[in-house]
């Protein structure tokens, strides 16, 4: 008699799982919403050997001009035209997004001057990057 009693209470025991997934969502929902997304240039760049002083944090917007001139902007060749628009576009995304300019070592420092001053025209922080 003592063992059916036994089961019948082992077998009403559930246990509802329901408040912590909705604690789990949350979370995930909370991480998504906070995480800051960075947009990478899309080609890798030879630097030269001078390293300036850059912040630790990760800028939001990474422009690269590679060797042969070609600007890079989210894995995507864009002409020098194109790449006021692309800004304003990503500057309305996130108003507080800062850029870094990655320039190759055999870039022409004009590109890499023009760049940096549409970024200023825009009211973009920025800063080149020519660090190993």
């Amino acid at each position: 008699m003592a063992r059916s009693r036994s089961q019948n209470d082992a077998e009403d025991i559930e246990l509802d799982m329901t408040p912590m997934l909705d604690v789990v969502f949350i979370l995930l929902i909370f991480f998504i919403v906070t995480a800051v997304f960075v947009k990478e240039p899309g080609v890798d760049v030879t630097k030269p050997l001078w390293t300036p002083n850059l912040s630790t944090e990760k800028p939001t917007i990474m422009v690269a001009v590679a060797n042969d001139n070609q600007i890079w902007i989210n894995k995507n060749i864009v002409p020098k035209a194109g790449v006021g628009t692309i800004l304003e576009k990503m500057k309305a995304e996130n108003p507080k997004a800062e850029g870094v300019i990655q320039g190759d070592e055999l870039a022409k420092i004009g590109t890499v001057l023009d760049i940096q001053d549409i970024f200023v025209g825009l009211g973009i922080p920025v800063k080149v990057s020519v660090e190993n």
